[in-house]
């Protein structure tokens, strides 16, 4: 099973490298799109024969949970290299096509946080339907993975979101100790003065 992910992994870089260079090299937009568009069918075969596999009987391992994390991820965050691959090679020859580029699209950590948790929906859905195949005497590493796909989705919140709200928090505290006077210079201020009062 291993052997196919990293076949698949393989075919789906060629696919991509190849369709963005005969968009940009050959001028190939028709060919070049059915190879792109047949990156996402390389994830339903992956998929497809990881069932088939689990569904002759054989226990589930390692590489069977790998396979649904793979094809999980990579139907949510796939499309996010393949546009940013897509923009260096319109930067790269938009002098002799004349295409305008754009920039990048900016998401904060909360956003990529949600992308995550749609991506970890979607592997938890495929081992839980691999876990009714095999069956649950056969699923240890099915659910092992289960695990796994959990402690992403928490790792990535403490590493993202968490961890920026905090480092907000600590910023503005700084922000207002700088700009907030102190207490000597509120007494100042405000105290009593202590010119000495004329006479008369």
């Amino acid at each position: 099973m291993l052997s196919y992910i990293i076949v698949g992994e393989v075919l789906f870089w060629v696919l991509l490298m190849g369709g963005l260079a005969v968009r940009y090299l050959l001028g190939g937009r028709v060919v070049s799109s059915l190879m792109l568009v047949a990156t996402p069918v390389v994830d339903i075969v992956i998929i497809v024969l990881t069932y088939l596999d689990l569904a002759g009987h054989s226990p589930a391992d390692f590489s069977h949970g790998l396979a649904a994390f793979y094809v999980g991820f990579s139907v949510v965050f796939g499309p996010d290299i393949i546009r940013g691959l897509d923009r260096r090679f319109t930067r790269r020859y938009s002098k002799q096509s004349g295409v305008r580029t754009t920039s990048a699209p900016q998401r904060s950590s909360l956003a990529d946080w949600y992308r995550c948790l749609f991506a970890s929906g979607i592997t938890l859905a495929l081992l839980l339907v691999g876990i009714v195949v095999a069956g649950l005497s056969d699923s240890f590493w099915l659910i092992y993975w289960l695990i796994v796909v959990v402690f992403t989705a928490v790792t990535w919140a403490a590493l993202g979101p968490v961890r920026e709200s905090l480092r907000k928090r600590r910023r503005r505290r700084s922000t207002h100790s700088e700009t907030s006077p102190t207490q000597g210079e509120c007494r100042r201020d405000h105290g009593p003065s202590n010119k000495p009062r004329g006479h008369g």
